[in-house]
């Protein structure tokens, strides 16, 4: 009898347990972890000049394939750039105009590619019009380049329209930001001086030329 009755106390005893640890919470292990997106750093956000002042002109000099393969690869990573900007902007990590820093880089960097293709496509033209071609295959690959040289040469001339296109208009924000920390009491007079300056030089400016592709070999 005493036997039973401490058999019993031990099965209840360990039903007891194993009820209690089941309420209580489990410790999540690391497949348990969901990360949905990366982590976002501001180290990797490198610094751009401020929209409306003076961008350097980064086109390459020459417009070698390794030269054209380097500014696909910073416009790729200029695209990624700018939608961390926007996203970090939409958080509240950076500001407005720090979003649009990115988005002006892109535009530049997009200005520059597709220039250093068609200056590309203008040197293999002039090398390949230095002998008449020898044959009805070298003449069609001679008139396969002039097509997309002619191609070539309206895609540029839209992102360098572009690209003054949002220069004009980063200045344009940049005087109403100005304008507006005066109204506020936080602004100054030479800042807004200069930033409606820097508009007014842009105005005076005369528009670019279009690129003009060479005339097909005849």
């Amino acid at each position: 009898m005493a036997s039973l009755l401490i058999r019993s106390t031990l099965f209840l005893a360990l039903a007891l347990a194993s009820a209690t640890a089941q309420d209580l919470p489990r410790k999540s292990g690391p497949a348990d972890i969901i990360d949905p997106e990366p982590k976002l750093l501001l180290n990797d956000l490198p610094d751009v000049p401020i929209p409306g002042t003076p961008f350097p002109d980064s086109l390459a000099a020459d417009q070698t394939p390794a030269a054209i393969a380097r500014l696909e690869g910073a416009l790729a990573r200029a695209k990624k750039n700018a939608a961390f900007r926007e996203r970090l902007c939409k958080t509240g990590v950076l500001s407005k105009l720090e979003a649009e820093q990115g988005e002006m880089t892109v535009v530049r960097l997009t200005r520059d590619l597709e220039n250093a293709r068609l200056k590309a496509l203008q040197q293999e033209l002039a090398e390949r019009r230095k002998e008449p071609p020898a044959d009805e295959a070298a003449k069609k690959e001679l008139q396969d380049i002039e097509v997309r040289l002619a191609a070539a040469a309206v895609t540029a001339q839209d992102a360098t329209t572009k690209w003054e296109q949002a220069v004009r208009s980063a200045a344009e924000i940049r005087v109403w930001r100005e304008r507006k920390l005066m109204a506020l009491g936080a602004g100054s007079k030479s800042s807004l001086k200069r930033a409606e300056a820097a508009l007014q030089s842009l105005t005076a400016t005369p528009a670019v030329a279009p690129i003009a592709a060479p005339p097909p070999n005849p």
